[in-house]
């Protein structure tokens, strides 16, 4: 269906100008006359869908394990890198007196009542940070892992006594030897004990600098002689922070409880958005002078603000895919330009400006493919965006602003 043109007037050429350069809304007072027309374009039979993908949330700022809102985290892994401290474990001035790993979480309520949380250690590399996905792990089992228990829990407070976070400690001396050899991965695995409804958010490599990072701390004494030979002895620590962590998110058993078109990143909800729009739809010569989309919300389960992205796709995608709209990963390639918005819980859509895309369809710079549209993956993946779609009032839509010449 042809896109409908609401309304046209003419008006002089300095103030059309003047607005497009300028972007002024000021009239300007001119003798001159022109061609020029200001024209609106409603585009409203926008095709939407959703699309899922496994998640992988490998730039989130918590890791996360156990259950919640149906969906299912039975593992986090944890990469420990390398470093040139593994080497004091062979060095004869030094004596290791303990070893710790150590993570952080900031719940005061969960620290009195911290479910079954162990711990797992294996030589060997078990995930990729940037890939992996709850298809990897289908029978997977910790079975063959080095079991390393439950932590201490240890409450940090502020000057005032006032708690700031709490820290989970495992001792692992026992590893010492295996940690030193420069041929392996260090690979740490949690994972509660039981499949209770136990659940807990803590710090990852993303959260912090260094601070709250996952690591290994090395409590040491240090042996050397002095000038006049007498034996000084150094009681020291160092941190091997992680280099690499991942949880493992399993929403198979949250069924079809979002609408046709959400997104939810601990799901793995996208969206699909193509529109009728080329290099004809406007009269030759146009210049856009304002472009938006506009996605209603129907609801919005967020307790913060909801980052999105909306990315023109690259290429002609489309034609090489089948009608499921489950994928292994997102077929679709953004042009690498996306844009970003943030929405307050209490909003009622989110308005993102495609001026530059449109005017580069027109100009035939860029062809027409849609966008996709995803959650920022630092968003809460437990939140999720909700929209409308069929509502014969307040649907998606895109309105154009544009002027050209009519001669």
């Amino acid at each position: 269906m042809k896109p409908h043109l609401f309304f046209h007037h003419k008006v002089n050429l300095l103030f059309i100008l003047l607005i497009y350069i300028c972007c002024t809304e000021q009239p300007i007072e001119s003798d001159f006359e022109s061609n020029l027309i200001i024209k609106t374009l409603s585009i409203n039979n926008l095709n939407i869908s959703n699309y899922s993908v496994p998640p992988n949330l490998s730039t989130n700022e918590r890791l996360y394990i156990g259950e919640k809102n149906g969906i299912q985290i039975p593992f986090s892994f944890i990469k420990i890198g390398s470093s040139n401290y593994w080497s004091y474990f062979n060095d004869s001035t030094v004596t290791l007196d303990s070893v710790q790993f150590k993570l952080y979480f900031n719940d005061s309520l969960k620290s009195s009542a911290l479910g079954p949380l162990e711990l797992y250690f294996s030589p060997d590399s078990h995930f990729n940070e940037n890939l992996s996905t709850y298809l990897d792990y289908e029978g997977f089992s910790i079975s063959g892992w080095y079991s390393l228990g439950a932590p201490m829990v240890l409450d940090k407070t502020d000057s005032s006594d006032s708690y700031t976070h709490s820290e989970l400690v495992w001792g692992i001396d026992s590893l010492m030897s295996l940690l030193s050899d420069s041929g392996i991965t260090r690979t740490f695995a949690l994972k509660f004990a039981n499949s209770d409804s136990n659940f807990i958010e803590l710090f990852s490599e993303e959260a912090s600098i260094e601070e709250k990072d996952p690591k290994v701390v090395l409590y040491y004494r240090r042996t050397s002689t002095s000038l006049t030979d007498s034996i000084i002895i150094d009681t020291l620590s160092n941190s091997i922070y992680s280099s690499a962590d991942l949880s493992i998110f399993d929403p198979r058993n949250v069924g079809n409880i979002l609408s046709p078109i959400s997104l939810s990143n601990g799901v793995g909800e996208r969206v699909l958005l193509t529109f009728p729009f080329n290099a004809s739809s406007l009269e030759y010569g146009s210049v856009i002078r304002s472009a938006n989309l506009i996605m209603p919300i129907a609801s919005a389960n967020i307790s913060e603000d909801y980052y999105i992205i909306i990315d023109p796709i690259e290429n002609d995608s489309l034609n090489n895919i089948d009608s499921t709209n489950d994928f292994f990963e997102d077929p679709y390639t953004g042009i690498g330009y996306p844009y970003r918005l943030s929405n307050m819980p209490d909003s009622t859509e989110y308005i993102v400006s495609i001026k530059n895309i449109l005017q580069n369809i027109i100009l035939e710079n860029k062809n027409n493919y849609g966008f996709k549209i995803v959650s920022e993956e630092k968003n809460n993946p437990f939140d999720s965006i909700l929209f409308l779609s069929n509502d014969s009032l307040k649907s998606p839509r895109i309105e154009i602003i544009y002027i050209y010449n009519e001669d």
